[in-house]
């Protein structure tokens, strides 16, 4: 009886929460990360949550990626404060919790919209 208690109490957890997969996002599909992608689209209908990453692929020197602390920053096209700087061209974020981040390129945020602002649920 128990073993039949437990088994049920399984599929039931299966039933509630049927993946807990992460999902792995590359931001601009393949054509990366630069200045020549419309960000708003590629975000458009997509859901993130806690666990999911973000993978930013562009070449090194042209390109950087810089966490902005907040909106604020986001919407200036500012790089501080920041929650950090990546360079090397082939940078992943795992979303650690809800909420909203703000990703943004400082060589072409303000010319050409090289941003993306994440929502992230749980």
């Amino acid at each position: 009886m128990a073993r039949i208690t437990a088994a049920l109490a399984v599929i039931a957890l299966f039933a509630v929460f049927p993946s807990m997969e992460a999902t792995q996002y590359i931001v601009g599909d393949d054509q990366g990360w630069n200045s020549n992608v419309d960000y708003y689209s590629w975000i458009a209908g997509k859901t993130f949550h806690v666990g999911d990453s973000l993978v930013f692929n562009y070449a090194s020197g042209e390109h950087n990626v810089v966490v902005a602390a907040n909106s604020d920053v986001y919407d200036k096209c500012a790089t501080t404060p920041n929650l950090g700087v990546w360079t090397s061209g082939s940078d992943v974020f795992t979303l650690p919790t809800t909420g909203t981040y703000y990703f943004l390129c400082e060589f072409h945020c303000d010319y050409s919209e090289q941003r993306i602002k994440v929502k992230v649920n749980s």
